[in-house]
């Protein structure tokens, strides 16, 4: 094993800090202490979350309980203080592998204390930077690893969303600059990786990002300023929300109180958004069509601010002179011939490899050899795990691949897809034969396509709709003047989307069924959780397009979204 595992090699300010915070004296956390080795690994970056990492499973795995403890509690503060840096390393196979260490291979009937708080630190993990952060792709191995202590029998407790608030991404409005200095702290992380792998497909990588941080490629400038429009398309929908509440208070000559939360956070959000509106207005000064829509929204937020303040001091009179500038076109629902028909550029997918069980072929239930009799560094195996641990940390690693086709029998016989999850199918193991470095940045980043059942033509699905909190797909499969077909309903967000309803219309030309929806109610972070089902059929050569509407509520706020899709 590389000396890098060893603790000689390790920064000894750092093992100081650390030692300090984890010492068994304490009684308690000592939270101060632990901000001090955050501050210290923000600092120094480069290797540094690497070998505060292995520092941390070590002291994880130490023979005092005392010890064990005060190591989670820090192990919390730098996954929530150190950003992604420190998320690339614990996402790594060798530190999961060390932090279930001493997990028997069946859950016991009583947890131990240090079980409970390991695991809930997984399902924090697995709960937010595997779902909602922008580098989710990144974090593969702590979604193996969830999956392998269910399959288990291990239990996760609930998690609360107070808790894990700061893992969820920031919705405020953000400077191009502010992102392009994310960008290059996330692309740095990336690198170091990459450059301590050696491996030839890791290097080109390598190679590639260096050139976008010289700036010789502008790979990410177009993603980045599409994120800052994206950003203020967001920031016009909070305050279309905010005008409605606004309206309602004024109608009904009630003032604003700060009881009323969802209120105050809206007003909080969108006054401080205001100075970051006008600096983009500075920067892009030479697109005059994009700056004239930018100071028609600033007054817009400035008027609600307003109107806000005399709401909240009892002149509702006052109130009611402040008129609201529109900065939203109304959008007919059935008018179609009036609007052009437009589709996605950026033709993003972003169901991510979300498979439960395409990429569970390289995961190892067998338990490691038995130890050594001789003295040995016990760094020397670090990553290689307990009775469960995610594969080997021999040379044949291997990253599974997204399979296109999976060929079923004709004698009825299908695919078992739970009773063997020991091990790839044998169909899928031509397609894992390719060794790969299981901690290069070269993660999966599509899943796999759909299971082929027969000779009939596969049937398509497309993105109607993706923001933060909602995603839209159409399945659909068009057959001799007839197209059946689902919308899929994904919640993305923790909040359960409440009384939701889809409309959906056609041109003239077209007779449209729909079927009833399989209910109301998205819950929090579901992937498909709500399908309505229809069918089309054609009576003339017009071309296909659906017209949708979705009208929800979320957080106690109603919400409505609405598209046109062309299939």
């Amino acid at each position: 094993m590389s000396s890098g595992y060893s603790l000689s090699s390790i920064d000894p300010k750092l093992l100081r800090r650390m030692y300090r915070a984890c010492r068994p004296t304490l009684t308690e956390p000592n939270l101060s202490l632990n901000l001090e080795v955050c501050d210290y690994v923000n600092a120094r970056q480069g290797s540094i979350p690497r070998e505060t990492a292995i520092a941390i499973a070590k002291l994880v795995n130490q023979r005092d309980p005392q010890t064990t403890e005060l190591a989670l509690h820090l192990l919390d503060n730098l996954v929530k203080n150190c950003g992604y840096p420190f998320h690339l390393q614990i996402s790594r196979k060798e530190f999961l592998n060390e932090l279930v260490k001493r997990f028997p291979e069946r859950p016991a009937l009583r947890y131990t204390h240090i079980q409970r708080m390991i695991l809930a630190q997984i399902e924090e993990w697995y709960q937010t930077i595997c779902k909602t952060s922008k580098y989710r792709e990144d974090f593969t191995y702590i979604r193996d690893m969830h999956r392998l202590l269910s399959k288990k029998g291990y239990v996760f407790p609930e998690v609360k969303t107070e808790d894990v608030a700061v893992l969820n991404p920031s919705d405020n409005l953000k400077l191009l600059e502010e992102i392009q200095k994310e960008e290059a702290v996330v692309h740095s992380a990336k690198l170091q990786e990459l450059i301590r792998s050696g491996k030839p497909q890791d290097l080109q990588e390598a190679n590639r990002l260096m050139k976008i941080m010289a700036g010789f490629k502008d790979d990410n400038v177009a993603e980045n300023k599409k994120q800052v429009s994206d950003d203020v398309a967001r920031l016009k929908r909070k305050t279309e929300i905010f005008a409605e509440m606004l309206n309602t208070a004024q109608e009904s000559n009630t003032s604003c109180s700060d009881s009323n939360d969802t209120m105050v956070e809206l007003y909080s959000s969108i006054k401080s958004a205001s100075p970051i509106v006008t600096k983009i207005i500075e920067e892009e000064g030479h697109n005059e069509e994009y700056v004239r829509d930018l100071l028609q929204f600033n007054d817009v937020i400035n008027q609600l601010t307003q109107k806000f303040q005399l709401l909240k001091a009892g002149d509702v009179s006052g109130a009611s002179n402040v008129q609201i500038s529109s900065t939203q076109k109304e959008q007919g629902l059935i008018d179609f011939d009036d609007e052009p028909i437009s589709s996605d550029p950026t033709g993003k997918d972003e169901q991510g490899y979300q498979d439960l069980l395409a990429d569970l072929s390289n995961l190892s239930f067998a338990c490691n050899s038995a130890a050594v009799a001789t003295k040995v560094n016990p760094l020397d195996f670090f990553g290689s795990g307990g009775s469960i641990a995610l594969g080997t940390l021999s040379t044949s690693l291997q990253q599974p691949v997204p399979v296109t086709t999976v060929p079923i029998s004709s004698s009825g016989a299908g695919l078992d897809l739970v009773g063997d999850l020991d091990s790839p199918s044998p169909q899928l193991q031509p397609n894992t034969a390719k060794p790969l470095d299981p901690f290069s940045m070269n993660f999966p980043s599509s899943t796999p396509a759909a299971v082929s059942t027969g000779p009939s033509e596969p049937s398509s699905v497309m993105v109607a709709h993706d923001t933060d909190d909602l995603k839209i797909e159409i399945e659909f499969l068009h057959s001799s003047g007839r197209t059946s077909g689902r919308f899929y309903i994904s919640n993305k967000n923790s909040d359960a989307l409440t009384r939701f309803k889809l409309l959906v219309a056609a041109p003239k030309g077209f007779k449209l069924e729909l079927r009833p929806q399989s209910g109301d109610v998205v819950y929090g972070y579901s992937t498909r959780g709500l399908l309505q089902e229809f069918t089309l059929n054609s009576v003339s050569g017009k071309a296909l397009k659906l017209k949708w509407k979705a009208d929800f509520s979320s957080s106690g706020v109603s919400r409505e979204e609405q598209g046109l899709a062309v299939l």
